[in-house]
C-alpha cells in the first residue's frame, strides 16, 4: 500500500518584501539559498547575491545555474573595484555622498555625526577638481594634494589641470586640525582600497548586475581585515544607490546580502526601505542576534528564518521571539491498591430425645422412645480487590521553542516565522538540496491548517 507523504514543501503564506535569515552556518546558508533561489533562477529572475561573509555559500547554487544553462557573473572584490571607476552611475553629489555613508558606517555608533557631512564636502571638494576616471588611486592622490598642497609624488598621478584646481581649493576647504584629520582618515581609506591586487578584469557596471535570468555573485574577501571591511561597505552602499534610483526592474528577482552584521541596523534598514520602494525582495542573512538587531526583527512586511543559534543569550532571544503558549503538564500521578481477605469456619451440635406411651383396654399398650443427633461443620473465604488511579494537571506558559532546541539544530533545519492571514505562522523545516530525493516527499505544501 502506497504511504502518505511526511514531507511538504515549505512556502509563504505572505508575500514580505524581507527576510531575514538568523543563524546558522555555511553550509546551512548554502543549503537554504540553493533551496530558495534556485526555483527562482528556473523562473528567469534575476538575482544577485553580495557574499560577505568569506564562507562559499553561493557555489552549489551557481553549479545548480550552469547545469541549467543560467548565465553565471561573478565580480572578485576588492581586486575589480579598486582600478575601477568608482563613478559609474554616480554623479559627482551621487558618488561623495555613497563613498561617505560607506565610510561613516566604519565608525563606532557615538561618533560625531558631523563628521559624515565633512567627509560629502571633501570628497565633492576632490571629484570637482577631477576629470576622470575616479579610481581609489586617484582620489586618494587628490586628498593628499588638499593635504599636503601638492608636494609628493601624488602630484604625478594627476593631470596638471587636475592639479592647479586641488591647489586652488585648499583655501576653501580650510587647515583645521579637525579637516586635515578628515583629509588623512579620507586618504588612507582610499589608499588602501587601490593597493589591493589588481584583478584581471574590472568590475563590471552595476546596472548589469540586474538582468533577467542572471546570477551575479559579488564576492569580498581580502586578507587584509581593513579593505575588506570597507569593500565591503562600498559595494553594499552601490548597491543601495541603485535601489534608490529605481536601476533595477521591480518584481523581478531578489536581492541577497550575506553575512550583513557588521554593517549596522541604520544600514539594513534603509535598504530594506528601498527595496520595498523598488520592488525587490531582501533576504538578509545573518549570523547573530545582537541586541541592536533584535529590535529589527519581525517588522512590518519581513518574516524570519531562524537557523541554528549557539550562543545561549541568542538562543533565548530568539525562543522568546518565536512566543510562549500554554501547555498542560502534568505534575502529579498517584495510585492506591489495596486487598481485603475474610476467612470464616462454624460448628454446631444438637441432640434429641423422646418418648411415647400408649394405653389401652384389656392388654393393648405400647411404649416406644427415640434419641436423634446431630453435627453440622462449615467454612467460608472471601477475597476484595481496589485500585483508586489519578493526575494533576497545571497549565503552563512557556516557551512554543525552546532554547535549547534552538541550540542543537542540524545544520540544514530551520524555523519560519512569519505573519499570516490566520496569525502567526512558526513553521519547521529542513532546507537540505537533497531533500527532494527523500521518501515520501510530497509536491504541494501542505496548507489545510496554515502548515507546511
Amino acid at each position: 500500500m502506497e504511504m502518505s507523504p511526511r514531507w511538504f514543501p515549505v512556502r509563504l503564506t505572505s508575500t514580505p518584501g524581507r527576510v531575514d535569515v538568523i543563524g546558522g552556518t555555511g553550509n546551512g546558508w548554502a543549503g537554504l539559498l540553493t533551496t530558495v533561489a534556485g526555483p527562482l533562477l528556473t523562473n528567469g529572475q534575476a538575482i544577485v547575491v553580495a557574499g560577505f561573509s568569506q564562507q562559499a555559500v553561493g557555489r552549489e547554487l551557481a553549479w545548480l545555474a550552469a547545469s541549467h544553462g543560467i548565465a553565471v557573473n561573478r565580480s572578485d572584490l576588492p581586486g575589480q573595484l579598486a582600478h575601477a571607476d568608482l563613478g559609474q552611475g554616480f554623479s559627482p553629489a551621487e558618488l561623495a555622498e555613497s563613498l561617505a555613508a560607506a565610510i561613516s558606517t566604519m565608525r563606532p555608533s557615538d561618533a560625531d555625526i558631523s563628521l559624515r557631512h565633512t567627509d560629502v564636502e571633501l570628497l565633492r571638494t576632490v571629484l570637482d577638481c577631477l576629470e576622470g576616471p575616479f579610481t581609489a588611486a586617484r582620489l586618494a592622490a587628490g586628498l593628499t594634494v588638499l593635504l599636503r598642497g601638492g608636494d609628493g609624488d601624488s602630484t604625478r598621478t594627476l593631470s596638471d589641470r587636475e592639479n592647479i584646481a586641488l591647489s586652488s581649493a585648499i583655501d576653501d576647504v580650510g587647515k583645521s586640525e579637525r579637516v586635515q584629520e578628515e583629509l588623512r582618515f579620507l586618504r588612507g581609506m582610499l589608499d588602501l582600497l587601490s593597493q589591493a591586487e589588481a584583478a584581471r578584469a574590472p568590475v563590471p557596471d552595476p546596472t548589469n548586475w540586474w538582468r533577467a535570468g542572471q546570477l551575479t555573485f559579488l564576492v569580498c574577501d581580502d586578507f587584509v581585515e581593513r579593505r575588506k571591511d570597507l569593500t565591503d561597505r562600498i559595494v553594499f552602499h552601490r548597491l543601495l544607490h541603485h535601489l534608490r534610483k529605481g536601476r533595477f526592474a521591480g518584481g523581478s528577482g531578489l536581492l541577497v546580502v550575506v553575512g550583513a552584521d557588521h554593517l549596522g541596523r541604520d544600514a539594513l534598514e534603509y535598504m530594506a526601505r528601498h527595496a520595498r520602494t523598488a520592488g525587490v525582495r531582501l533576504v538578509v542573512f545573518l549570523e547573530h542576534l545582537r541586541e541592536d538587531i533584535q529590535d529589527t526583527v519581525g517588522g512590518s512586511d519581513s518574516a524570519t528564518v531562524l537557523m541554528r543559534l549557539g550562543n545561549s543569550r541568542e538562543a533565548a532571544a530568539a525562543a522568546a521571539y518565536i512566543g510562549h503558549e500554554y501547555k498542560f503538564l502534568v505534575n502529579q500521578v498517584t495510585q492506591q491498591s489495596g486487598s481485603t481477605v475474610t476467612d470464616g469456619r462454624s460448628s454446631s451440635y444438637g441432640e434429641q430425645a423422646g418418648s411415647t406411651h400408649t394405653s389401652g383396654t384389656g392388654l393393648d399398650s405400647s411404649s416406644s422412645t427415640s434419641l436423634s443427633k446431630s453435627w453440622q461443620d462449615s467454612t467460608n473465604t472471601s477475597l476484595a480487590l481496589s485500585t483508586t488511579a489519578g493526575s494533576t494537571a497545571s497549565r503552563l506558559y512557556e516557551f512554543t521553542v525552546e532554547p535549547t532546541q534552538l541550540q542543537t539544530m542540524p545544520a540544514t533545519a530551520f524555523l519560519l516565522v512569519e505573519g499570516a492571514a490566520h496569525g502567526r505562522r512558526v513553521v519547521h523545516g529542513d532546507c537540505s538540496p537533497i531533500a527532494t530525493g527523500w521518501d515520501q516527499v510530497s509536491d504541494e505544501p501542505l496548507m489545510a491548517d496554515g502548515h507546511g
